[in-house]
């Protein structure tokens, strides 16, 4: 028995991409308003469409016929067919907007690093002078602490804003 990706002649690890080309090249073959007969192969390549088109269908078929579960890729870009984003990104439900490409990151990204850091910082400013007990370290240490905690709230402001600017060019 022919499995439907026999019928529409794609491998079973094709994309939906290349499986809808096939059935389309398949159906404008087949189909009977040209003259054959051919309503039984139309029916087997309009069966096969059916299931393997839609992505839940595909994947209860795919357990069924034993084929092992497809790997996913990220696009370097984004396709006209909504679906086929969502099976390609598993993250694309996090992003606020689908269609612009997740963009690569950039060493200026690390800006966010920045209220970690002083934290380390000023925590271990904090233990040294209470082993060391010097006074003017742990002073420097408990100043250190209001411009850490407000480093946590400025530097995603910031970079949100840096976003934002960005995004309108």
């Amino acid at each position: 028995m022919r499995t439907h990706y026999q019928r529409l002649g794609v491998a079973p690890h094709a994309s939906h991409e290349e499986i809808r080309r096939a059935y389309r090249v398949l159906a404008q073959r087949h189909h009977p308003d040209l003259g054959a007969d051919t309503s039984a192969t139309m029916a087997e390549i309009n069966a096969a469409w059916e299931v393997l088109g839609d992505p839940g269908k595909r994947q209860a078929y795919d357990r069924a016929i034993g084929v092992p579960p497809r790997q996913v890729f990220w696009k370097d870009g984004h396709g006209d067919d909504e679906e086929d984003d969502d099976e390609q990104d598993p993250l694309a439900h996090l992003r606020d907007d689908a269609s612009v490409p997740p963009r690569p990151a950039r060493p200026s990204d690390l800006l966010v690093a920045i209220p970690v850091l002083l934290f380390l910082i000023e925590l271990a400013a904090f233990a040294f002078s209470a082993m060391s007990q010097n006074a003017g370290l742990r002073t420097a240490s408990i100043l250190l602490a209001p411009v850490t905690a407000g480093s946590f709230v400025a530097a995603p402001l910031f970079m949100m804003m840096r976003n934002r600017t960005r995004n309108r060019d």
